[in-house]
């Protein structure tokens, strides 16, 4: 559970990077702007390295609760709506594309190397239980290699999230992450429906 305190620390994380990008976000700048001392800060991370895993982490936790919403509200097993949430939500997070480039461009760095496993090693893991969940109830067709489908669901999140950043026309990328959707709606549709 993340404390009110920690949830300060991670906004201000976010508007300085929104602001200033992710290089120039410090540990310091956070403790300016939240009024917190150097202690609270660490007990809670390390690092802005470490803070910028948990945000991310918190991203996915957040994409997982649109998923089981989106679940509870479909009828017929229908995929769609499960998919389109995950879908939006990984679109929608600039701060986190931004900060999983940043992520990306420092895994020289063994500490940062790590949190990227964990960050994939739990992205691929929500996405294999939602697969699990589709196939549990007649969603998705059980005979589909959740693994598999895990990692190609994966694979296209990162491809989107950098598109993302670099893709300066907004339509394009719509029309990029409708496309992807549709593909991984046909991909777990049941065969017998």
């Amino acid at each position: 559970m993340i404390t009110p305190t920690f949830q300060t620390i991670m906004l201000a994380a976010e508007e300085i990077v929104r602001e200033k990008g992710c290089q120039h976000t410090t540990l310091q700048a956070i403790m300016e702007r939240t009024g917190l001392s150097k202690g609270a800060i660490y007990h809670y991370v390390k690092s802005k390295d470490e803070l910028f895993g948990k945000i991310l982490l918190q991203y996915m936790e957040e994409t997982n609760r649109s998923f089981m919403d989106a679940v509870q509200h479909t009828q017929n097993y229908e995929t769609y709506g499960p998919v389109e949430a995950i879908m939006t939500t990984n679109t929608k997070k600039d701060i986190s594309n931004k900060i999983l480039i940043y992520l990306l461009s420092q895994q020289h760095n063994e500490k940062i190397r790590s949190i990227l496993d964990d960050l994939h090693r739990n992205s691929v893991a929500f996405a294999v239980s939602w697969i699990k969940y589709g196939q549990e109830n007649g969603a998705i067709p059980a005979d589909l290699d959740a693994e598999a489908a895990a990692s190609m669901f994966v694979t296209f999140s990162y491809g989107l999230r950098v598109r993302q950043l670099i893709d300066p026309e907004p339509e394009q990328q719509h029309t990029a992450s409708q496309e992807v959707m549709k593909l991984m709606i046909e991909a777990l549709k049941p065969r017998d429906r």
